[in-house]
């Protein structure tokens, strides 16, 4: 099937088998037409447009053997307008962000996007915050909302909370059977039409050739009368999808929370189960700095609000804080982290301190560093040697990370470049030797080593 042209099997081969009613064995004529229309300039434009499968002049089921049934075709079909993200749909995507693509702002209405940081850090941002850079939308760390969200699905999807659910399914299954009965009686009533039709069109003599072709247009349009109204009866049975048995149900409730946590589960599998129950989420408005408001909306229509506390620097122990402040101005970040983890304390998020976690504390309290003044005599600091090289520093700053020129880090983090004339030639080298890098003469204002 897949180089019967001549061709290999590519994606858009693949797209269009299975949009193509003919691999699932049926005929089908009149999918689509070509309609005209005349521009402005008097040119004819014709485009092709597709009509929805109730609008197609033929359709055959069984027509012949096909590759699929019609019922995977059916299927394949929902499944691919459902991952068509261009018509406003979100299917679950990679990434462990759980609401992905159904969280919404709840002070503009906009969708919230998922933004990714270093350290697998992974944030909801309001897309209306990045096109008009308001300051009424914000920015959440997803795992302060997918953990709230994830505690109150599983809270949900218990044995009891099933048990009701199941129930209330087994009320709604007896109220879609009294409305199906009135399409079954539309059915039967259809059917006895065309058959006292067919039987008028029988009995008639031959040569009454007015009378018969009178009551062969009867005929017909009694079975048309009748093919409508089974697929109104189709329709109406197809609106419920079965449900699961209850025994299974039970059981997934019971086993649930040992597969939410089990580290083989896929974040792809978390987001579609929740996304059975849940229609969508919104970041409500806060009344509290540190707590982010919640709003779930259940496919039932049912709709809970829940708090969370935000997680990062806001959340901070008092502790840790009070010796980052008492300790800043005279320790590095790498040993305010090694007395924090001896001290016993942790971050807003339970883990152990790192000299990226201290500094981002520092960046949010506005606790300096030290600035110790480490530089020795015959010694030159970075800024000063880009400024005798005529390059910017950050050339500098990338030759010393990768180790290609000779300098000292003091205790402090500060790089120390001995400027001897063995040095200097080294640093000129690598100026000469780069062709990105155009070094201009040192102005007279340069700084001199000490």
């Amino acid at each position: 099937m897949g180089r019967s042209s001549g061709g290999k099997l590519t994606h858009s081969r693949v797209l269009q088998a299975v949009k193509n009613p003919v691999y699932a064995g049926a005929y089908a004529y009149g999918r689509s037409y070509d309609a005209r229309g005349v521009r402005p300039d008097g040119t004819v434009a014709a485009t092709w447009v597709k009509r929805a499968r109730a609008e197609w002049t033929v359709l055959i089921q069984d027509h012949h053997p096909g590759y699929i049934t019609w019922q995977q075709f059916v299927d394949i079909e929902t499944k691919l307008a459902a991952n068509h993200t261009k018509a406003g749909f979100r299917p679950p995507r990679e990434g462990p962000a759980l609401c992905q693509g159904i969280i919404f702002c709840g002070i503009c209405g906009g969708r919230m996007g998922t933004r990714y940081g270093d350290g697998g850090r992974v944030h909801y941002l309001c897309q209306a915050r990045d096109a008009n850079r308001t300051t009424t939308c914000r920015t959440v760390a997803a795992v302060t909302v997918d953990d709230a969200v994830a505690a109150l699905l599983l809270d949900a999807v218990t044995p009891q909370q099933l048990k009701l659910a199941v129930k209330a399914a087994d009320e709604l299954t007896e109220r879609y059977t009294r409305s199906h009965r009135a399409a079954e009686l539309a059915v039967e009533r259809a059917r006895y039409e065309a058959d006292r039709a067919e039987r008028a069109f029988s009995n008639v003599e031959p040569e009454n050739r007015l009378v018969a072709r009178a009551l062969e247009g009867r005929w017909e349009a009694k079975l048309v009368a009748l093919a409508d109204a089974e697929a109104a009866l189709a329709t109406a049975r197809a609106a419920r999808p079965p449900l699961p048995e209850r025994d299974a149900l039970l059981a997934l409730a019971a086993d649930l929370p040992r597969l939410w946590q089990h580290p083989d589960t896929q974040a792809r599998d978390r987001k579609r189960l929740l996304r059975t129950l849940i229609a969508d989420v919104t970041l409500l408005p806060e009344t509290q700095r540190d707590e982010v408001r919640i709003g779930v909306r259940w496919h039932t229509g049912a709709t809970d609000e829940i708090t969370a506390g935000r997680i990062g620097p806001g959340r901070t122990p008092a502790a840790a804080l009070d010796l980052i402040r008492r300790h800043g101005a005279t320790h590095t970040s790498d040993q305010l982290a090694v007395m924090l983890n001896a001290a016993g304390l942790r971050t807003g998020r339970g883990h152990r301190w790192t000299k990226g976690s201290v500094a981002r504390v520092r960046d949010a309290y506005t606790i300096h560093a030290p600035r110790t003044v480490a530089i020795q005599d015959g010694e030159v600091s970075v800024k000063q040697a880009a400024a005798e090289l005529g390059i910017p520093a950050d050339a500098v700053y990338n030759w010393l990370t990768h180790g290609q020129v000779p300098a000292r880090r003091a205790p402090s983090g500060r790089w120390c470049i001995p400027w001897d004339p063995d040095t200097q030639a080294i640093y000129r080298r690598k100026v000469a030797d780069s062709f990105r890098l155009k070094p201009v003469p040192p102005s007279p204002a340069a700084s001199q080593p000490p």
